[in-house]
């Protein structure tokens, strides 16, 4: 029994070895190739450069308008993280608190907007009407909207695993709805929180189509845009793609890398006993 628990576990390891370096090798070419030249570069292997040219990133950063990028993703990415996290959880916490026909059909309109696709036509034509097409509000209530059912869902099956009693004790001291919501509850709910707030972050930063369609305007291009038409001028030019594209990929990277010890402590040391 030893020895078949051992071959098994011996084999997962080496599945799991697998899939990790199917997303580790493209990571490190890019890596390596952002700092060879363009020979050594167009190669695409995981061999190291002959030398290191950091000059790659001051082309990318003088010629590629990334700065600009990244300031125009920050303007939608953080109102949009926001929002979205503050209106789920308070959606979640009082959903998944009161047991009536109401707020149950709220859950599921809310669960039923995962299934939506995104409808470009008929946002472009409701911007239109509003007046709001090509600025930032008009992308970030779009992002919003889409990320809402999500954050709404998490912290619904988060929140039903939290003790009411802890709702009681607050309300026995004395608070109100929203003091119960930000001194009690929140700070419990921290795990789903940070989570939400890495996944909707990525998503924002990365998308490319949503701002595509509805900016329509080089000046408010974000970075994934930026991205883009960088590589229309240099798609021959790897060394410099992939420069540009680790200037994309740092700051969610480490985004991700500071938060994830705080969901792994939350997970661990948060926990509630009824």
């Amino acid at each position: 029994m030893k020895a078949r628990k051992r071959m098994g576990q011996t084999v997962l390891s080496v599945v799991m070895i697998a899939f990790a370096l199917i997303y580790v090798i493209p990571f490190l070419m890019m890596i390596l190739g952002s700092f060879k030249t363009q020979a050594e570069a167009s190669m695409f292997n995981l061999s190291l450069p002959s030398e290191w040219l950091f000059s790659n990133y001051a082309h990318v950063m003088e010629n590629g308008k990334i700065v600009q990028g990244y300031v125009n993703s920050v303007i939608i990415t953080l109102p949009v993280t926001v929002i979205s996290v503050l209106l789920g959880a308070v959606s979640g916490i009082v959903i998944s608190r009161r047991n009536d026909r109401l707020t149950t059909g709220i859950y599921y309109y809310f669960i039923f907007g995962l299934t939506l696709t995104l409808q470009i036509a008929s946002i472009f034509f409701l911007l239109k009407a509003l007046d709001i097409y090509g600025t930032f509000l008009a992308v970030i209530c779009i992002f919003v909207s889409l990320r809402i059912p999500f954050t709404v869902m998490t912290f619904c099956s988060f929140v039903k695993g939290v003790p009411r009693e802890l709702d009681e004790a607050a309300a026995i001291d004395g608070c109100n709805f929203l003091q119960m919501i930000s001194r009690v509850l929140l700070p419990v709910l921290k795990p789903i929180m940070v989570t939400n707030i890495v996944i909707t972050s990525i998503d924002v930063w990365n998308n490319f189509m949503i701002p595509l369609f509805y900016l329509g305007s080089a000046k408010k291009a974000t970075v994934s845009m930026a991205i883009y038409s960088f590589f229309g001028r240099y798609n021959r030019d790897w060394q410099f793609v992939f420069a540009a594209l680790m200037l994309a990929v740092i700051p969610m990277l480490l985004l991700f890398i500071i938060l994830q010890k705080h969901i792994i402590a939350g997970m661990t040391t948060g926990a509630v006993k009824g």
